[in-house]
């Protein structure tokens, strides 16, 4: 196993900045996600981890080692792609064993190694078959069985479970995990999906725009966002993210009051109010600090999403399901004020 650094790392597509200046220190087993948008620029600078894609400037490390230079074969890694990339002619064991093959192993310490990585992924009953044969998530524990044969310091995955449907990617989540607390080998993960990276990695790596926006673990993140974007970005559904004006001990959100003392700043200041569906709950009418009316709801069996306008503006809350709600009645609701988070509302940063 091996640390990964990443020293100022840049990408240029020509006069197009795709990387800019990412920093980053993952450490000797850890489990690193980046997560963000599409263009935000996670999977270039992973390509750029396996030498897929060239430097632009920076120093990229591995076990302490400068690798820019180095082919990826070279580079002691094992990368999972999103297509599964499998050989559709040859079997499901030579599949995983190929890259030994490569390396001159004979066919006893093949089959042995092979037999190893299928029996940690539940997938030795199918050593026989074809890649047609098999199942979209069967497919990709074959490309996973393939990388840890290889043994490598460092695992690199390319949003491998975006072609499968929602509960084989709940499946492989699991699989995934489970297969990291046995092998302890330093995994890279990009994902879109926010979903995967908080429930997978030991720490979070938000991109945006070629940049590191923030980093930490999950929980952190989630927590105590450092911009809007990223409040609204980490977390499902996401984060209400009201229009509001400090008042005097209070914030206004339309003709909305809400007694606030955390934290005091300028009267009249224009700021952001942001607050996870989560974390209203309903109340009294004497009790509320959000006086809505349900617009439209979503049953989801376990959850109800209620969306409801206050004055001009949506917001939404995660309830109970509860028969009495109806679109257009009124609904109160509050929140615990140290689950209020407050944006600058001209830059997005935390306040």
């Amino acid at each position: 196993m091996a640390g990964v650094q990443l020293e100022k790392i840049v990408k240029n597509y020509g006069p197009v900045q795709a990387v800019k200046g990412i920093d980053l220190d993952v450490q000797d087993g850890e489990f690193v996600a980046f997560v963000g948008p599409s263009g935000c620029g996670k999977s270039t600078l992973l390509r750029m981890i396996a030498g897929l894609e060239e430097i632009t400037g920076g120093r990229l490390k591995i076990d302490g080692t400068v690798v820019n230079d180095l082919e990826p074969r070279d580079r002691d890694i094992a990368m999972v792609f999103q297509d599964y990339a499998l050989y559709p002619h040859m079997s499901v064991a030579d599949n995983i064993g190929f890259g030994l093959k490569m390396r001159g192993l004979s066919a006893a310490e093949r089959r042995q190694q092979v037999e190893e990585a299928a029996e940690i992924l539940q997938i030795t009953q199918l050593l026989d078959r074809k890649p047609g044969q098999l199942s979209g998530g069967q497919r990709q524990r074959v490309a996973m069985g393939r990388a840890i044969v290889r043994r490598p310091k460092v695992f690199l995955f390319d949003e491998p479970l975006s072609n499968l449907d929602a509960k084989l990617r709940v499946d492989m989540r699991t699989q995934i995990k489970r297969l990291h607390a046995l092998l302890k080998t330093t995994t890279i993960y990009v994902t879109h999906d926010q979903v995967e990276a908080m429930t997978l990695a030991d720490r979070v790596v938000i991109l945006k725009d070629g940049e590191l926006i923030q980093q930490g673990a999950p929980v952190d993140v989630y927590n105590a966002p450092e911009t809007r974007f990223v409040g609204e970005f980490i977390g499902s559904p996401k984060m209400n993210v009201l229009e509001a004006k400090c008042g005097a001990q209070a914030l206004v959100v339309g003709e909305t009051t809400i007694p606030f003392s955390r934290k005091l700043f300028p009267h009249g200041m224009d700021i952001l109010l942001g607050v996870r569906p989560e974390h209203l709950v309903p109340c009294t009418p004497e009790e509320a600090m959000f006086r809505t009316t349900i617009d439209v709801l979503e049953p989801l069996g376990s959850d109800t999403m209620a969306i409801c306008m206050l004055d001009r503006q949506e917001i939404t809350a995660r309830l109970a399901p509860d028969p009495a709600l109806r679109p257009g009645n009124p609904l109160d609701l509050k929140v615990n004020p140290e689950d209020i988070h407050l944006f600058d509302a001209s830059t997005g940063a935390r306040l």
